[in-house]
């Protein structure tokens, strides 16, 4: 059978029954309820306040089968001091019959092309390892990795995996993690009396009392033919981090707080006005999504498939909003998919040292966020006590890509195409 492949841009509303089928069978799965798709058309099409979504209909042959769509969602982006129109990619399906590159390519090379016409500046997604090939062939630039940073909380669900491992893989991660736990343990506790507990500033120097009865304890459960999370050396262990890692959040929090003010914090679950006035003085990335409450509605509480929070940081003095960050959370792990603050500075380390607190004490085991940003705050999560994971191996990584339509102004150009100009939080960047 010959593959020839094109694409046009439709009317949602005319295709409605096709586009619901096509995300239900090709990115939903195939197990979701007739009123969720129902109400996910409305929320996608209808709903979002930068303006309804901008469809087109994949078609093989004379007949012109359909054989997919592909979609931008409207996004009004923040980008060097001037508001502009983004276009965000989503719900970008192919039948699997047809799923070769030119059934693709057809699509994202028509979306790309059509971009200005349909009332946006530039285009931005999010694709996969296996797709990029497909947008780097329509025109798309990388621009950047996104980054998953992970805080553990917890030791307990670190010591279930490590169960899995074998005994030498074991050995490694246990020597890694202790060594972490005793180095970051020591700088952030701030009596010189305490930290010579956890470590000294002489590397020749023999392990100090606490750093070497926590590496005892934990090579001891090693040393057994297998770890068992039941075991009593094991809890020991998990006790011991724990109690480390509690203590060095509480003199890190402890520490912002006495430079960044008396804060309190509360949890919505919706976004108001205050979130307005933030968006209003805050000073942004040179480019970052607006967050005007009605778009935090939209995206975050108003579908209701997925359940998100707002974890809100204030003044204590007059009730401004210093900060939030959007959560859901999975098999206990806190997700943070949105992310914003006065500034990227110090009032960002505060929120997340508040939000890992206040998670803690919830029982959560860790707090992850994928971010794409520029490498300065990276080292602000390391400092903070955020490490890098890897992607699962079977996304491998996933990139920024824009395209900019070769007409735009060389300085509009300048600006998306600089990887350092970029923050993106998982909920700007996937729909």
């Amino acid at each position: 059978m010959e593959k020839v492949y094109s694409a046009a841009r439709i009317r949602p509303e005319e295709h409605r029954d096709v586009l619901a089928e096509l995300w239900r069978e090709n990115l939903a799965g195939g197990e979701v309820p007739q009123e969720l798709v129902e109400r996910r058309m409305r929320w996608f099409q209808e709903q979002n306040p930068a303006g309804p979504a901008r469809t087109w209909m994949g078609y093989h042959g004379p007949e012109r089968e359909v054989i997919g769509s592909g979609s931008f969602i409207p996004r009004d982006v923040h980008v060097s001091g001037r508001m502009l129109k983004a276009g965000v990619l989503g719900d970008f399906a192919v039948t699997r019959a047809h799923r070769i590159a030119g059934a693709a390519m057809s699509i994202q090379r028509e979306i790309a092309k059509g971009c200005r016409d349909a009332g946006v500046d530039f285009l931005y997604g999010f694709p996969n390892k296996a797709s990029f090939p497909i947008f780097q062939r329509a025109g798309y630039r990388k621009i950047s990795d996104s980054t998953t940073w992970v805080r553990p909380l917890t030791a307990a669900y670190k010591i279930h995996e490590l169960a899995a491992l074998s005994a030498g893989e074991q050995q490694d991660v246990v020597s890694a993690v202790t060594q972490r736990v005793a180095e970051r343990a020591a700088s952030a506790v701030p009596h010189a009396r305490w930290r010579a507990l956890w470590g000294s500033a002489d590397p020749g120097a023999p392990p100090a009392p606490l750093a070497r009865a926590l590496s005892t304890a934990a090579e001891r459960a090693v040393q057994r033919a297998t770890v068992r999370p039941d075991s009593a050396l094991v809890r020991a262990a998990g006790r011991a981090l724990d109690a480390s890692m509690a203590l060095r959040d509480t003199a890190a929090l402890l520490a912002k707080r006495v430079k960044g003010g008396r804060v309190r914090t509360e949890i919505t679950e919706s976004a108001d006005h205050r979130f307005d006035a933030l968006w209003s003085r805050a000073k942004p990335s040179p480019i970052a999504g607006e967050r005007s409450a009605a778009f935090l509605n939209w995206r975050y509480a108003r579908l209701g498939a997925v359940h998100y929070r707002f974890f809100c940081m204030l003044d204590r003095h007059d009730g401004r909003l210093l900060g939030y960050a959007v959560y859901t959370v999975r098999n206990n792990k806190v997700e943070v998919v949105d992310l914003f603050c006065e500034d990227h500075g110090p009032t960002a380390d505060l929120l997340l040292l508040e939000l890992c607190q206040a998670m803690r004490r919830e029982g959560h085991a860790s707090v992850g966020i994928l971010l794409v940003s520029p490498p300065s705050f990276g080292a602000r999560l390391r400092a903070l006590g955020f490490f890098a994971r890897p992607h699962p191996p079977g996304v491998g990584s996933r990139w920024l890509v824009v395209h900019v339509d070769p007409s735009s102004p060389d300085e509009l150009r300048r600006a998306l195409l600089d990887p350092n100009s970029w923050f993106m939080t998982d909920g700007e960047l996937d729909v």
